[in-house]
């Protein structure tokens, strides 16, 4: 199999999206992982780029079907990473980035033993409050809560990963120099 799969993971608003875009956009021959979801699409987020939205029936279906690697339910809504996608990306590119919620990459690291798994943490908690108040003004307090007793659990296990790298408020640029780095150094293994 020619791609190497790289996985960043990290709680709701550490940035996760933002730094896969920017790996794609800096490492040639390279992909995004789109994975499926039941959730309904935020704006400007587009089908088959973003996320593959379905509906909880079709997805239940699949799931049955054995056709994810892992799936988990967040917040009320299903997400999966499908085997078939994967594995034509990675014959088709030379490194494949996916954004998993933490419980599926933890799931997916085990079933693709190869893969490199990053987790992406804000310097301090405060910053995920913010990001969540600022960049996700749909949810309600309920919702807001529940991520943020999430992003507390996801953070203790940042150390289980095979990386962590700090996404350092204002300072996106060190961040993606050290996902660079460290994909350089996957490269070569």
């Amino acid at each position: 199999m020619k791609g190497k799969f790289v996985i960043v993971t990290g709680p709701s608003a550490s940035g996760k999206t933002r730094l896969v875009d920017f790996l794609v956009w800096q490492v040639p021959d390279s992909a995004k992982l789109v994975t499926v979801t039941t959730r309904l699409p935020r704006p400007g987020e587009k089908d088959g780029v973003d996320y593959f939205f379905t509906d909880r029936p079709i997805f239940e279906k699949r799931m049955a079907e054995g056709e994810f690697f892992e799936h988990a339910e967040v917040y009320g809504n299903l997400y999966g990473s499908s085997k078939k996608v994967l594995w034509s990306f990675r014959e088709r590119f030379s490194f494949v980035f996916a954004v998993i919620d933490v419980q599926g990459a933890r799931t997916l690291k085990n079933a693709v033993t190869e893969a490199f798994a990053i987790f992406l943490r804000p310097e301090n908690f405060a910053d995920i409050t913010r990001r969540l108040k600022v960049e996700r003004r749909d949810m309600t307090e309920r919702e807001f809560q529940e991520r943020v007793l999430a992003a507390e659990k996801e953070l203790s296990l940042a150390e289980s990963f095979d990386a962590v790298i700090m996404n350092k408020e204002g300072d996106f640029e060190s961040t993606g120099k050290q996902a660079l780095d460290l994909i350089k150094n996957f490269q070569r293994s």
